[in-house]
């Protein structure tokens, strides 16, 4: 007489599957965060038309300007409006130098002090009233890279500073490659735990030797 043979138990592929389904969502929903937390630069692009282009800055209490990376065309006319969303006074003024970079030290003295030999493209106060808002017309300066500052003490020398890209692309990001990466690690590991289903499932589905009595 064969005994019967055991029920086959679907639990195995069901909890293989499902831990990759799990593998997944940790990677896209507790890794992506914090590639985001050194994220992407917010960039705001040129709108308008072609020879015209309106751009939008926030000033926070954060020391930063929102977004921090600016992009337009060389020629273009460029309408600006800064507001103030801080409870103290923010500056905002556009280096003319193309490609120039202010060492990451400078004090507000030394701000002063370039923008006494370089006019600034914009030079705008914001006072200490949130919801302020500055307006600044200026025609956009040749091909490279233009960085803005607030002058104000300290300000600088906090992260309150960005660029403004006349005719060519921002840098890539980072983040770009990191998703990516982690794209990639949520692949491999839905790979690795799919084939470890399968071995799973064929073993569970093949008949149990036969035995007699």
């Amino acid at each position: 007489m064969k005994p019967r043979a055991k029920p086959v138990s679907e639990s195995g592929p069901i909890l293989t599957y499902g831990s990759a389904i799990l593998a997944v969502l940790l990677v896209f929903g507790v890794l992506s965060p914090a590639a985001a937390a050194g994220g992407p630069t917010s960039v705001a692009t040129s709108s308008g038309t072609p020879g015209t282009v309106f751009l939008n800055v926030s000033t926070t209490n954060s020391f930063a300007f929102a977004p921090d990376t600016l992009t337009v065309q060389p020629g273009q006319s460029v309408h600006l409006v800064v507001t103030q969303l801080a409870d103290f006074n923010h500056t905002f003024l556009l280096s003319p130098v193309a490609n120039f970079t202010f060492p990451a030290t400078d004090s507000s003295a030394d701000l002063d002090a370039f923008f006494a030999l370089h006019a600034p493209l914009v030079n705008l106060s914001l006072g200490s009233t949130a919801g302020v808002r500055a307006y600044a017309n200026f025609t956009a300066p040749a091909i490279g890279s233009y960085e803005f500052v607030c002058q104000l003490p300290d300000h600088f020398t906090s992260g309150m500073h960005g660029e403004l890209y006349s005719g060519v692309a921002p840098p890539t990001s980072s983040a770009a490659s990191q998703t990516l990466l982690y794209v990639g690690v949520a692949v491999a590991i839905v790979v690795v735990l799919g084939a470890a289903a399968f071995v799973l499932s064929r073993r569970h589905r093949s008949p149990p030797p036969s035995l007699t009595t």
